[in-house]
């Protein structure tokens, strides 16, 4: 089977991107199971369910489970555990829900193919890369079909260990999707959105920078006034400021109001924005926010999408 990046190359195999040899440690396995239990019990009854993990691997997630579970791997160390490759291997046909933490390959690809397989299951339970939580346009939580993002939660550092007992730390997002059940909370979804920018009728949101082999933007760096720049990249802490001088790494966004926006709400929501809230945690540390960020502040702020809703 020939795994593909969101722009179709193809993604070739080798030992470094097919079996990621990070296990989770036991005491954030446990954490996570519990929160899992603890959403679906939210609309379904748990004891109907049969849990499978895919790739047991040492069997954080496996030994936790209750009695009615199929544990797979495609090295099984394990006694019980069905030793195959989960991408080949067919789901049975009853109530399950699968959880794990599965190997993520390059960019992502191999956790996408994990999650795509599992949507036959009612819930699927992962340890994902940081980057399945970007709301950007291009996010590849947006190639995953059929099932409903219900719950997410960043894992802590240092969450996982290596063959050798070492600590690793790694930037990842546990999420929990479902086939038949949605979150209440309506995210913002970029695909939605094909035929225009949402909140036009409010506002504009330009990049801006000045960055090597980035610049773009220069007509509001230079010789128009946005209301407020925003820094793209940060890491503790940011701001909107009333300067592109005053923008971090010369690379960032423009909002720019139009003529009959509610200036005041608008500057209220903007200036006491928390960003840590509103961006997305990428693998080194950083934080970026994107038009998708701003987007959800003002989704969140009580703004319209459009000016007819």
């Amino acid at each position: 089977m020939s795994l593909r990046y969101a722009n179709g190359g193809v993604m070739k195999a080798n030992a470094k991107n097919h079996l990621d040899a990070y296990y989770t440690k036991p005491t954030i396995a446990k954490e996570l199971f519990n929160t899992t239990k603890k959403i679906i019990a939210q609309y379904e009854n748990l004891d109907k369910y049969t849990w499978l993990e895919p790739s047991v691997g040492e069997g954080c997630f496996y030994d936790l489970l209750p009695e009615s579970k199929i544990g797979i791997d495609i090295n099984p160390t394990k006694e019980g555990v069905i030793c195959a490759n989960f991408l080949e291997w067919a789901l049975p046909q009853k109530p399950l829900i699968v959880i794990g933490n599965p190997p993520f390959g390059h960019r992502g690809v191999l956790a996408l193919e994990f999650i795509k397989h599992a949507k036959s299951a009612e819930f699927v339970a992962f340890i994902l890369p940081m980057f399945f939580a970007s709301l950007g346009k291009g996010s590849v939580r947006y190639r995953v079909q059929d099932l409903h993002l219900l719950h997410e939660q960043p894992l802590p550092k240092n969450s996982f260990y290596l063959a050798n007992g070492k600590e690793k730390d790694i930037s990842c997002v546990f999420q929990i999707w479902s086939k038949n059940h949605q979150n209440p909370r309506n995210e913002f979804n970029w695909y939605r959105h094909k035929q225009g920018e949402p909140f036009s009728h409010l506002l504009k949101v330009i990049t801006v920078s000045l960055a090597k082999n980035r610049k773009c933007g220069k007509e509001w760096i230079f010789h128009k006034k946005a209301n407020f720049y925003l820094s793209s990249t940060f890491f503790k802490q940011t701001a909107v400021v009333p300067e592109f001088s005053q923008v971090n790494y010369k690379s960032g966004v423009a909002i720019i109001y139009h003529e009959n926006a509610p200036k005041d709400k608008l500057d209220k929501l903007f200036l006491n924005a928390n960003w840590c809230q509103y961006s997305s945690l990428a693998t080194n540390g950083c934080r970026h926010i994107g038009k998708s960020h701003i987007y959800q502040l003002l989704k969140d702020g009580g703004f319209s999408e459009n000016d007819h809703a």
